[in-house]
């Protein structure tokens, strides 16, 4: 029987439920795949703090080197939400030959050709699955299609906070601060909820997705990022008359000479794929030139479904189901974004001469509200720039 010695940096929701299906599941762990795995430590902030799922207390600690340093631990699992001390803790791990499973994209984003690199020169794993989609399986299908496929396109509803916050606005016709308050009373948003309405969230997965995909660095940077948080009850019913359905899609595809990535409000037509993905789940698809497009669907979040994809990559970790190597590719595409154009609906104060300009439909006179005529992308953006008030939706067909 192959024992794994796990060390488990933070114990908040998706720690816990790494505990919870260890102890649950152990014996049919060591069935199906003849492993066991066993946490042998557990940082956390506080040592005293009531938590759901208890662990023997020896087990906490509250010295952050304590377990990349230990050499009883052979995977160090890094749920902490943290960045900077989370890339550290990491670097620590891989440097003493440790795997390292993270559901935590916002560290993956930020350093992910350092962490891809440094695992693979020490010849350890470093794997993420739970970083993007939560429970849903893509990023070790993703890496497969890779194989032998090109990849020229990537997009999904990837934030299970804003599709729960869009479901219902369109169900009910509810305002989005009342459906944000809502969505954070039952768990489903943070008290500040910032990175998701932004799209900053959404925007992390879609750089691990496009870099993986494409086989090219994608950038935070190069994304550009248009969240849910300047709709209102009124845009969203505008879209409703026209029979569409407003998303929030991260898209990242492959275009003459580069690629263009996004984070928008998209409005989808009613009865296609997406606009069939409801409430807090999520779906990412992929096209490839061999395989074509392949859809993954489920929970985004949550304590299980992101434990069972953590503990999914510990359990590859421990019967070597996926190669060491560096998935990450040197493939050099330039960023397109900026010059990226489309059909745009639009909310803003005030019509404005330039604004008419580009109106190919209107759609109220208070608010001024219009679908543009086809535009770049940044010019209208920099028309909107003195109304920070002003909503923006992208106007799709069937593609969706």
């Amino acid at each position: 029987m192959k024992k794994i010695n796990i060390g488990l940096l933070g114990f908040g929701t998706v720690g816990q439920g790494v505990a919870k299906i260890i102890h649950e599941k152990g014996e049919q762990i060591k069935a199906s795949t003849g492993c066991e795995l066993e946490i042998k430590k557990v940082l956390v902030r506080n040592m005293d703090k009531e938590r759901a799922v208890k662990l023997p207390k020896e087990l906490f600690t509250t010295d952050a080197h304590l377990i990349p340093n230990d050499p009883q631990i052979d995977l160090v699992i890094e749920v902490t939400g943290d960045v900077e001390l989370s890339y550290e803790l990491m670097q620590i791990a891989f440097k003493n030959k440790k795997h390292v499973v993270t559901a935590n994209k916002a560290v993956v984003s930020a350093y992910f050709e350092e962490l891809s690199e440094l695992a693979a020169e020490n010849g350890v794993y470093f794997l993420y699955e739970a970083s993007v989609g939560g429970g849903i399986p893509v990023l070790k299908p993703l890496k497969d299609i890779i194989k032998l496929n090109e990849v020229s396109r990537v997009r999904g509803i990837l934030n299970g906070t804003c599709n729960y916050i869009l479901t219902k606005m369109t169900a009910f016709g509810a305002d989005y601060g009342e459906v944000l308050k809502e969505a954070q009373e039952l768990g489903y948003a943070e008290a500040d909820p910032s990175s998701d309405v932004e799209g900053t969230d959404t925007q992390r997965k879609l750089r691990i997705l496009a870099s993986l995909a494409f086989g090219a660095k994608v950038t935070e940077e190069d994304i550009l990022c248009l969240g849910i948080d300047k709709l209102s009850a009124f845009d969203i019913e505008a879209m409703k008359e026209r029979g569409k359905v407003v998303k929030l899609v991260g898209d990242a595809k492959e275009v003459e000479g580069g690629y263009e990535a996004i984070v928008q409000p998209v409005a989808v037509s009613a009865g296609s794929y997406f606009s069939s993905v409801n409430q807090a789940f999520n779906s990412v698809a992929v096209s490839s030139d061999m395989v074509g497009e392949v859809k993954f669907y489920g929970a985004g979040a949550g304590m299980l479904p992101t434990a069972n994809a953590v503990l999914t990559d510990c359990l590859d970790v421990a019967t070597e189901e996926q190669i060491i190597a560096n998935p990450l590719r040197d493939r050099g595409m330039v960023c397109k974004t900026q010059e990226l154009k489309g059909v745009f609906y639009v909310r803003t104060e005030e019509k404005t001469a330039a604004l008419a300009a580009l109106e190919g439909e209107a759609v109220a006179s208070s608010p001024y509200a219009m679908i543009t005529k086809p535009v770049a992308l940044k010019e209208l953006l920099e028309l909107l720039s003195s109304d920070p008030a002003a909503s923006i939706i992208r106007m799709e067909g069937e593609d969706y």
